[in-house]
């Protein structure tokens, strides 16, 4: 019983810090792992077929998921 009121008490600690971060704009969530202009070039380079996706990867050092989402998903500022 006390140890569910301590771990309630961390918890509630741990939702107020984050409420406070964001308030104060240092929450922002995971960054981009490739620039927009990179994000760009991707998928330009894919729509003209120069490129395959493994390729893509292989070049930006990031997973094929990666590269996939930047082709299929919307484009920047429209999540």
């Amino acid at each position: 019983m006390v140890a569910e009121f301590e771990a309630n008490l961390g918890h509630l600690r741990t939702r107020e810090g984050m409420a406070l971060a964001k308030r104060n704009g240092k929450l922002r969530g995971k960054q981009p792992k490739l620039p927009e202009s990179a994000r760009r070039s991707i998928r330009r380079r894919y729509a003209e077929g120069e490129v395959s996706l493994a390729d893509l990867a292989t070049e930006y050092s990031v997973g094929r998921s990666t590269i996939h989402r930047i082709i299929h998903g919307p484009p920047a500022g429209q999540s």
